[in-house]
């Protein structure tokens, strides 16, 4: 099978998304798919995908000429446009040549997908989030053969707002490369390898900082904890102060900043506890979101306290980790407690959630797209 993979996405990026679309290119690789990834030529390629995210299938990678308007939503719109033309051009050559089983896109903009329906070539759209109720919309996810919602709460609110065929449309969360993630570092190893000091217990959160996400709970929780040391690593210091509008951080919160993908193993390794963020003040927060953080502690065998969110709920349960009620202060610091002090408790949630994380492998995860995509396009 033959699967041009369009993405107008900056590859390779220290984003989510990123790693997210590497994984499953390498997953669908892996399986036997023939796949060719789509991406605009920004020019910004310093290191290679393979190199960059440690991959071990060689992706076949397609550079189209896109418009860079510069920075700006008026020049974003303008790449965008351009990069959905230079696709529809290239796409039609190629199904002049006889070479396009079908087409996997994903929903990173509103706008690049654009030509994809009038090419008359089977189409799958995976959707990560919500989406502006619009024809255009409307017309695109119709359209497709089929839809990949990386939750429940996604897949009904496609059917719900669009009136897709619920038949239509796969629900299959985020994935993890379980091999990777759930390594042989010993805490004491993996904090004398990254130089941290190992006298306080290190409560960690991984990921970029975001408003949707609620982050102003750790500093709260940091002013309780004051003898916890708070490691927040994938953002700026500078991000959060604009954020959360703080001047003064906590002294026992740590920045540590962006860090390769390559090197989170030993991140998560390192700490005692990890910790999932989620907020009922934000509606993508609550609901459309399948966080790849959650996969990545499950798999590396440290207790987890998670904000009880429905889309945090439908990952993991009590057995696999300790949760909190959303945006209470008090009840985050309370199972943080918990998960520190009560160690046979934590080791058996930990345990809990590395065994389910085998079942969430990228692989398993392409392999059920592959078999969807094989019947719907019959």
């Amino acid at each position: 099978m033959k699967i041009y993979y369009i993405a107008n996405a900056h590859m390779p990026t220290v984003k989510a998304h990123g790693i997210q679309l590497a994984k499953m290119c390498e997953a669908f690789v892996d399986c036997g798919a023939n796949l060719e990834l789509i991406l605009p030529n920004t020019k910004r390629e310093l290191y290679g995908m393979g190199e960059f995210y440690g991959l071990k299938q060689n992706i076949k990678q397609k550079y189209l000429p896109v418009f860079r308007g510069g920075a700006g939503r008026v020049g974003f719109l303008l790449s965008a446009v351009s990069f959905s033309v230079s696709c529809f051009i290239y796409m039609l050559l190629e199904k002049f040549r006889g070479n396009v089983n079908l087409i996997y896109t994903i929903d990173l903009d509103h706008f690049s997908f654009l030509s994809v329906p009038f090419l008359r070539i089977p189409y799958f759209v995976e959707v990560h989030g919500l989406k502006k109720t619009t024809f255009f919309h409307s017309f695109f996810f119709n359209q497709a053969k089929g839809m990949v919602a990386t939750n429940s709460f996604i897949k009904d609110y496609l059917v719900r707002s669009y009136g897709v065929d619920k038949d239509k449309i796969l629900v299959q969360p985020n994935g993890i490369d379980f091999e990777k993630f759930s390594s042989s570092f010993s805490k004491e190893d993996a904090r004398k390898k990254l130089g941290i000091s190992s006298d306080k217990s290190i409560a960690l959160y991984s990921g970029r900082f975001y408003g949707w996400k609620g982050l102003g709970i750790l500093m709260e929780a940091a002013k309780i904890l004051e003898n916890v040391s708070f490691y927040l690593v994938g953002g700026l210091k500078e991000d959060l102060t604009k954020i959360l509008s703080y001047e003064n951080f906590p002294s026992n919160v740590v920045f540590a900043g962006h860090k390769d993908y390559k090197e989170m193993p030993q991140w998560l390794a390192a700490a005692d506890v990890l910790l999932v963020l989620g907020t009922s003040k934000n509606s993508d927060s609550y609901f459309y979101t399948s966080p790849m953080k959650i996969f990545e502690y499950m798999a590396s065998r440290r207790p987890i306290v998670a904000s009880r969110t429905p889309a945090n709920a439908e990952i993991a349960t009590s057995n696999e980790a300790f949760f909190y009620t959303p945006d209470d202060t008090g009840d985050f610091v309370s199972q943080i407690r918990s998960a520190l002090r009560n160690q046979a408790a934590a080791e058996k949630k930990a345990f809990a959630a590395c065994q389910k994380a085998k079942s969430l492998d990228w692989r398993e995860r392409a392999k059920n797209i592959l078999s969807f995509m094989e019947y719907n396009v019959k």
